[in-house]
């Protein structure tokens, strides 16, 4: 039997002992302690973020991996400054099986944005698939040149291969450093 045990004690008073709803007299001496359980707490449940949501225009290959396909998606984040670095990953993925993505194989290790002087800064991080011959490197490079100039504050592009300026993404095309938004 599992009851609470409450000992009540008075001076010049015999102790009675409480179990349940009988009352039982005893002379033994009875000894008190109160136990508090902690008070019952409750836990904060964090506020998200509101969840900012945007259409654009993202670049895939035919499946013929000969000329560019164009698709309208929506990309979802958390505040002004994700907007790039969520719509480069847009080009990582394609619901649709005639538009594949150049980009699948491929980190977007940062994307920083200098506001001030209209400037984006893009870190790639290259996979094994990612090695495309030279009408693939050029196809990636306008994929990625029209994916960020339909942002129309972005005036120059740098992209960065494992953090380091290089010639070359995939050693066919010379890449110029920066890229200008074309006129």
């Amino acid at each position: 039997m599992s009851a609470i045990t409450l000992s009540v004690t008075a001076c010049g008073q015999k102790n009675q002992l409480v179990s349940g709803n009988a009352a039982q007299t005893s002379t033994a001496p009875i000894s008190t302690s109160s136990v508090q359980s902690p008070a019952p707490t409750v836990a904060a449940t964090p506020t998200p973020e509101p969840v900012l949501q945007k259409k654009i225009k993202a670049y895939y290959s035919d499946q013929d991996e000969t000329k560019l396909v164009e698709k309208e998606v929506t990309i979802s984040y958390k505040k002004d400054s994700d907007v790039y670095g969520a719509a480069l990953n847009a080009l990582k993925k394609s619901d649709d099986p005639k538009a594949i993505p150049l980009f699948d194989d491929l980190k977007f290790a940062s994307s920083t944005f200098d506001k001030t002087k209209g400037e984006l800064k893009v870190d790639l991080t290259f996979g094994p698939k990612t090695q495309l011959g030279a009408p693939g490197e050029e196809m990636f490079l306008n994929a990625l040149k029209k994916t960020v100039f339909q942002f129309p504050e972005v005036k120059a592009l740098y992209i960065l291969k494992d953090g380091k300026q290089v010639d070359s993404l995939m050693g066919h095309l010379e890449l110029p450093y920066p890229i200008k938004r074309p006129n």
